[in-house]
């Protein structure tokens, strides 16, 4: 009896944190035989909507297109809740399709961050590199998840897992947890199984990996020319310790392979996505495909072919950042490849049946005297408690992510204006605003002061601009480099300069950078990697 009671509870612990049990694939099942090819098509599909309302466009995209889901961008949310408009896209979806939506974001945290107001804005994935505390990374997801469904949003495009092992690389950088693959694992697991204990789904990004380029898959294709071994060692090691966490969703990345005779975006590859991502690693959850209409995809075929040839390696959804261009075209090439046999009804069928069987499972819907509704989130008592320590936990985490990048100590830079004071040069209003705040520079001019720091926002400012200002300076007694986004260019240009860094923009890095000026706490004095011995 014992045995017995074990295993059910057993089976409901891992129905509740995995993807691959399908504990609701028969309703599901039952739900896609009665689906029209329209709205099979459609539930394979995450596509923008074009307004921080629902207008007339907003109202046709929905009815023409039948979509699975909707992806917002900041433009969505300007002048405008989060709340009401994913209320009211979900009203919408029950009116003209009859299945509720993933709404999804992209709210990485740092410098990736479409919510600007209504939930914590804490540090991105670099910062929390630098704490590296699975624990408080796991419940800041949590909190962040908690945060997320309260606004309406069901998905999150994160964690980023990518091993950022190059430092030339345009696109991840800081977005990243850092250049070692054990630590993007490690944290990587951690948010993963916050934010989807909080029933927000998380969606693991790039795979196989996009770390290791200098190029951007939204401008061009990336190529990396590794062996499958040095991938399996490196690039892997954070998807695999997301698919032991339990993650729902990977997203693909738009890059080539040579070395392998991947030649194609890995989101076409059936090797990766199949031999690799199904098979090897096991992973039965969904793969959802990066932006189609990216030029690392959209400058080798059309946006048609890049669809079915996504499907047929094995991705189950696409996501088209626009909501009109490009969006009919690959509906149509899909019924054309069903038309053709190059895609079969069943697998269409299998695809939109774990698409709803997630949706079913995260509470996004539900069954009730046998019609299907839109369950609306309801935070538990615990959750809505968490939620208080949500400004505590920013303060530490962007705080703990402070680091001092030079051969001198911070000591010289501490500003106290009465012996040392500090004029800034900076492009970034609010970070002035803070400083001022926080009484770092001060409004009268201190230009006859003898002991006088010059601090740059050097993140506002670009290489050449930065050269050229640098060049210009008057005779300071010290100079200081904040950097709040990618440090890399800044240490590979002027890694002789005392540098300040937080990692990230949010106004609480901005506030703890202004702190650490003050001499109010110590910053960490070493990162593994930024490279060179700084102390």
């Amino acid at each position: 009896m014992y045995m017995k009671i074990f295993c059910t509870l057993l089976i409901s612990i891992i129905s509740f944190m995995g993807c691959s049990c399908g504990k609701y694939y028969s309703e599901a099942k039952q739900i896609v035989d009665d689906l029209n090819m329209e709205s099979l098509l459609g539930q394979m599909l995450i596509i923008a909507v074009p307004s921080n309302k629902i207008d007339e466009k907003t109202i046709t995209i929905i009815k023409n297109y039948r979509p699975g889901g909707v992806i917002l961008f900041g433009y969505n949310l300007n002048n405008g809740s989060c709340k009401s408009l994913a209320h009211d896209l979900q009203k919408l979806a029950m009116e003209s399709i009859g299945i509720p939506l993933f709404i999804s974001i992209d709210q990485e945290g740092g410098r990736v961050k479409r919510i600007q107001s209504g939930i914590t804005q804490f540090p991105g994935n670099f910062a929390l590199g630098v704490v590296n505390d699975p624990s408080k990374t796991y419940t800041m997801a949590q909190i962040l998840g908690i945060q997320l469904r309260l606004s309406g949003i069901n998905m999150n495009y994160g964690p980023v897992v990518d091993v950022n092992n190059n430092p030339d690389n345009p696109v991840i950088n800081i977005r990243s947890f850092g250049c070692e693959p054990a630590l993007c694992a490690s944290l990587g697991g951690a948010y993963i199984e916050g934010l989807q204990n909080s029933r927000c789904i998380a969606v693991a990004k790039h795979f196989p990996g996009h770390g290791d380029t200098y190029q951007d898959s939204h401008l061009t294709l990336p190529v990396i020319y590794k062996s499958l071994s040095q991938l399996e060692n490196v690039e892997f090691v954070p998807f695999k310790q997301a698919i032991d966490a339990g993650v729902e969703c990977i997203m693909t990345a738009h890059i080539a392979f040579p070395r392998l005779g991947i030649n194609i975006p890995a989101t076409m590859s059936s090797f990766f996505l199949n031999d690799i991502l199904r098979k090897s690693l096991k992973f039965k959850g969904l793969i959802i495909t990066d932006d189609l209409e990216m030029k690392g995809i959209s400058g080798i075929q059309s946006y048609g072919n890049a669809a079915v040839n996504s499907i047929k390696a094995g991705a189950d959804i696409l996501l088209i950042s626009s909501y009109d261009n490009h969006v009919q075209e690959i509906i149509d090439s899909l019924k054309n490849a069903l038309a053709n046999g190059d895609i079969s009804v069943e697998l269409i069928k299998s695809k939109a049946t774990k698409i709803l069987e997630l949706k079913l499972r995260y509470n996004i819907m539900q069954i009730k005297d046998g019609k299907l509704l839109l369950k609306n989130y309801e935070p538990e008592p615990d959750d809505l408690k968490l939620l208080q320590q949500a400004d505590a936990l920013n303060t530490e985490l962007s705080q703990s992510s402070i680091v001092f990048y030079s051969k001198n100590t911070i000591h010289d830079f501490v500003i106290d204006n009465r012996n040392t004071y500090a004029e800034v040069t900076s492009k970034n209003t609010n970070l002035i605003s803070i400083l001022k705040k926080e009484n770092v520079i001060m409004d009268f001019s201190v230009s006859n002061k003898k002991n006088k720091i010059l601090l740059i926002d050097a993140s506002s400012y670009s290489i050449t601009e930065l050269h050229i200002l640098l060049k210009s300076l008057q005779s300071y007694n010290k100079v200081l480099l904040l950097i709040t986004g990618n440090p890399y260019p800044y240490i590979k240009h002027f890694g002789n300069y005392s540098m300040l860094m937080s990692f990230s923009d949010t106004d609480e890095s901005l506030r703890q950078l202004a702190l650490c000026l003050k001499g109010v706490f110590e910053p960490k004095i070493s990162h593994p990697c930024l490279p060179g011995n700084t102390q």
